[in-house]
């Protein structure tokens, strides 16, 4: 429920008349926000309760982060939207429940180290919070909720995930015909139908295109573009805050800068080193100036020529760029092609559990509201 406004003052007194009448038989008691505010239970079960206000909170907290990205949020499927919330805390709330010690703490280094990595990713603590709340999330809230979510996986992991073990085949089957768990249920309606002899039907038709298409993602999924791997230096030309052209005479002191790195690079220091004392590349202090990347993703043309077209080994001249001065040293490149099955094996076997879980969650998360007795209540019949 909204809040009353200041101006709303007829509206005040009517609810405030309202709750008197009914509550004649209390009338020492204080008001409460509640009282003018209800927040009735919406869902409960053993040991926890889920309120509206909750729901409202997922919802709100939904549609901050598409106005983030300047999407709307679709107001015909609140509903949906509502009813999925709903089930996700109800999830949440009994998962904490069965959590143990050993739980707790895994999933503490794990939101720890996902927290640490938003806060360096974002360069400041000020930027960090800026975020966040421009998300309509306060840093505590956001900082709790991923301790909660991570707890929440580590109690799946545990339960589901750790008890899944995926045959050697079923990850070569993948990697050479493009076969998981979703590609399997439709190859198994498939064989179904060809037993049935339902081949000449619409329904057989949809399902081997719909077959064809998912093994097809699939194998496209091991592709990868050529790529490479270097270190970079890199002197701004543009004002970051701006992104206006610097002076002149600031580009000619950034060039000579770079001609005297330049010079040291091919005495025989370190790059890293000179990475470190010279780069304004916000990431040079962890990575010392070194990066991978695919031709896909760069953007600047001058700085994909010099990338994918210098020697390994070899130092480039200083590459001038709209976005400023570069210095660049490959130290490997990879051609575009599939990616070789020992490379991709562990990430397709990760796959292959993430997805059998995905499976077997709505008959986990069904045996889960029977063991603690969930009962979803209809707003209408929800009480304070």
């Amino acid at each position: 429920m909204k809040p009353i406004s200041p101006a709303g003052g007829v509206a005040a007194a009517l609810l405030a008349t309202a709750f008197f009448a009914a509550r004649a038989d209390d009338t020492n008691r204080p008001l409460s926000d509640t009282d003018l505010f209800p927040n009735p239970v919406v869902a409960r079960g053993k040991g926890f309760e889920v309120r509206n206000n909750d729901v409202e909170d997922a919802v709100t907290n939904f549609k901050a982060t598409l106005a983030s990205q300047g999407q709307p949020f679709p107001e015909n499927q609140r509903a949906d939207f509502e009813a999925r919330a709903l089930d996700r805390l109800i999830l949440q709330r009994v998962l904490l429940q069965k959590a143990t010690v050993e739980d707790r703490s895994k999933a503490k280094e794990t939101a720890d180290k996902f927290i640490a990595e938003t806060k360096k990713n974002a360069r400041s603590q000020a930027s960090y919070e800026r975020r966040l709340l421009a998300a309509g999330i306060k840093p505590d809230v956001f900082e709790q909720r991923a301790f909660e979510q991570s707890l929440a996986e580590t109690v799946v992991g545990r339960e589901l995930r750790d008890k899944i073990t995926v045959a050697p085949e079923a990850v070569r089957a993948f990697y050479d015909r493009g076969l998981d768990v979703p590609t399997r249920d439709v190859q198994d309606l498939v064989e179904k139908m060809e037993k049935d002899r339902q081949t000449k039907t619409k329904f057989y038709t949809d399902g081997t295109n719909r077959l064809a298409e998912l093994t097809k993602a699939n194998l496209d999924r091991l592709e990868r573009p050529e790529s490479v791997r270097a270190s970079l230096i890199l002197l701004y030309t543009v004002d970051l805050v701006t992104h206006e052209p610097l002076p002149p005479e600031a580009e000619a002191a950034k060039k000579v800068r770079m001609e005297k790195a330049l010079a040291r690079l091919k005495d025989g220091e370190d790059f890293g080193k000179v990475a470190r004392e010279v780069s304004e590349d916000p990431d040079v202090a962890r990575s010392g100036g070194e990066y991978s990347t695919t031709r896909n993703n760069v953007v600047l043309p001058e700085l994909k020529a010099a990338l994918f077209s210098l020697p390994t080994g070899q130092l480039s001249d200083i590459v001038t760029t709209p976005l400023g001065f570069y210095i660049i040293k490959v130290a490997e490149r990879n051609p575009a092609g599939k990616i070789p099955f020992d490379k991709a094996e562990k990430e397709i076997q990760t796959l292959l559990v993430n997805q059998e879980v995905e499976k077997r969650m709505p008959a986990y998360y069904e045996q889960l509201k029977k063991d603690f007795e969930v009962q979803i209540i209809p707003r209408e019949n929800a009480k304070p």
